[in-house]
C-alpha cells in the first residue's frame, strides 16, 4: 500500500499536466513594476530617429521596439490614418485613425493592432489612442502645404492580445483645401528606416 508521502506526489503529477492545460490559451498578465504595470516606452536614444521617420516600442502578447515605415492616407475625406508597418511578422501593422483631423494639435483617436493569434493566424486588437500632432509650413510647396509629425501611446485589447503601444512619426505632407481643412495626402518615410514601404491598413 502507498505510503501518504507517494499519494502526494502521484496527485501533484496528475495535477501539473491539467495546470499547464488551463493556462494554454489565457491571456498572459502585464508584466509589473514597482509603480504597477510596465508601459511600453520608446528609449530616449531611438526617439530622435523619428524627426524623419517612425519609431514603434509594444508591450503585449507580441513585443516590438525600433523603426518602422509609415504613410498618412485621407480617411473618410475628414480623417486622417497614420499606418505603421514593422519588420517584425508577428506584429505586422499599427494604424492610428482621427475621425475628424483639423490640424495641429491633440487628439483622442482609434487605434489597431494586427498580430498573430495564439494559432499563428493574423488577427486585429483594437483600442484608444491620446495623439499630439505638430506641424509647420512646407514653403517649397506650390500650393498651401505642411509638414506633419506626432507621438501618440495608447491600449488595446482583442485577437491580438492586449497590451500598450507608444509611436513617434514625422515629415508626413498634406494640403490644405479651400475650405481651409487639412486634406492629407500619401507621404511614405521608408527611406528614413530603412524598412520597406507601408501600404495601407485595414480597419473598420
Amino acid at each position: 500500500m502507498p505510503r501518504p508521502r507517494d499519494w502526494r506526489s502521484l496527485f501533484g503529477a496528475l495535477l501539473l499536466p491539467l495546470a499547464l492545460l488551463t493556462a494554454c490559451g489565457r491571456e498572459e498578465p502585464p508584466r509589473l513594476t514597482d509603480s504597477g504595470p510596465r508601459r511600453a516606452e520608446i528609449p530616449r536614444q531611438d526617439r530622435r530617429k523619428a524627426a524623419s521617420g517612425a519609431v514603434l516600442a509594444a508591450i503585449g502578447r507580441q513585443s516590438f521596439e525600433g523603426p518602422a515605415a509609415f504613410r498618412c492616407v485621407l480617411h473618410d475625406e475628414r480623417g486622417l490614418q497614420v499606418n505603421f508597418r514593422t519588420s517584425d511578422p508577428d506584429l505586422p501593422t499599427v494604424a492610428v485613425r482621427i475621425e475628424d483631423f483639423q490640424g495641429a494639435g491633440p487628439y483622442r483617436a482609434r487605434l489597431f493592432v494586427t498580430g498573430r493569434s495564439r494559432t499563428g493566424a493574423l488577427v486585429t486588437s483594437t483600442g484608444e489612442a491620446n495623439v499630439k500632432v505638430k506641424q509647420r509650413d512646407r514653403p517649397d510647396a506650390g500650393e498651401a502645404a505642411a509638414l506633419l509629425s506626432g507621438t501618440f501611446e495608447g491600449d488595446y485589447s482583442g485577437g491580438a492580445g492586449k497590451g500598450s503601444i507608444e509611436g513617434r512619426f514625422g515629415l508626413c505632407s498634406y494640403s490644405v483645401s479651400r475650405n481651409g481643412s487639412p486634406a492629407p495626402l500619401a507621404a511614405a518615410s521608408s527611406r528614413a528606416t530603412g524598412v520597406a514601404g507601408a501600404e495601407e491598413t485595414a480597419g473598420p
